[in-house]
């Protein structure tokens, strides 16, 4: 896997599973933004990591990821982080968490920036992903 990768995520926390998916679409999750040899070495912004072992010679990869965001898409993003985030459909009054991408601000890391006062930021990497909660 490679940065600009798209992965679905899922699975246990102890029995992880990732195949790659099409970036933005309904099984995409999360987007590959880096490939290094340990989760030390992931941007401390990174959304989530998963490292991969090999069962023969001990060599291991981490993939550093951030949420697969597309601008006008939603995505169920669990506040208490007990689930990893998935893709929904705006208009699913039954998608509990629902929040609607609506820009991205490159060079600000301040969610406050955003027309909502809504966002995540990435300190690091400096931009923010602007949302709306989706009622």
């Amino acid at each position: 896997m490679q940065a600009g990768d798209c992965l679905e995520l899922g699975g246990t926390f102890d029995q992880p599973e990732a195949t790659r998916a099409e970036c933005g679409s309904k099984k995409s999750n999360y987007k590959v933004v880096q490939t290094v040899a340990d989760s030390a070495r992931c941007p401390a912004d990174v959304d989530s990591y998963y490292t991969l072992s090999s069962r023969f010679g001990g060599e291991t990869h981490t993939v550093c990821m951030d949420i697969d965001w597309v601008v006008g898409g939603c995505m169920n993003v669990d506040p208490e982080n007990n689930t990893d985030p998935y893709r929904v459909d705006c208009s699913d009054a039954g998608a509990p968490h629902r929040q609607r991408v609506t820009e991205v601000l490159e060079g600000i890391s301040n969610p406050d920036q955003c027309a909502t006062g809504l966002g995540y930021a990435y300190d690091e990497r400096q931009f923010t992903v602007c949302v709306e909660n989706v009622r």
